[in-house]
């Protein structure tokens, strides 16, 4: 009888270890929750330096700022002051400069939110050029940038008024889209 019962204590308690260590490795191999909260990074950087090479191993930008969180839920990142780099094929790289910049999942996509400067350092002779606008979106893999904001561009004594722009950062060209005003010194 006390066999019995001590097989049968035994028994119970094997019943619940093995059901504690099975409940234990379950949550181990359950993937963890897809979603962060909304709005919550799921992991952050500081002093960010990042550059993203092309096929055959060149740079083709470069961003650099002091923070960068990354957002589970869609896969992008915000950057908090970032300072980009394009690399052009010939000629300097071109910088961009913004308060805030939200970079799509898949990196094809890049918005410069707030103030924007982008500055084309001086090139074969050509004056340094700098342009003033709002909220520019940047595709890096054909270097171009648009806005729909106000743009003030100035290339030494020339300078430059409009409304919405389209920047075609590998050849060097500034589209204005409306409302042009410009200012030449021969």
């Amino acid at each position: 009888m006390i066999v019995r019962l001590l097989l049968l204590v035994v028994l119970i308690g094997s019943t619940v270890a093995l059901s504690d260590w099975l409940r234990d490795l379950q949550k181990e191999f359950q993937p963890a929750s897809s979603a962060s909260p909304a709005g919550v990074p799921d992991y952050a950087f500081q002093e960010v330096k990042l550059t993203v090479m092309g096929m055959g191993g060149e740079p083709r930008y470069r961003i650099e700022a002091p923070r960068m969180a990354h957002f589970l839920l869609n896969d992008s990142a915000k950057v908090t002051s970032p300072e980009v780099w394009f690399y052009r094929d010939k000629g300097p790289a071109v910088e961009l400069r913004s308060e805030l910049a939200r970079i799509a999942a898949d990196g094809r996509r890049i918005w410069l939110l707030g103030e924007v400067e982008i500055v084309s350092p001086p090139y074969a002779g050509r004056a340094p050029f700098i342009v003033h606008t709002r909220n520019v979106t940047a595709f890096p893999a054909s270097q171009r940038a648009h806005t729909e904001a106000p743009v003030a561009a100035v290339s030494g004594d020339e300078r430059l008024q409009g409304v919405g722009m389209v920047l075609d950062l590998a050849a060097g060209t500034l589209d204005l889209k409306s409302r042009v005003r410009g200012t030449y010194v021969p």
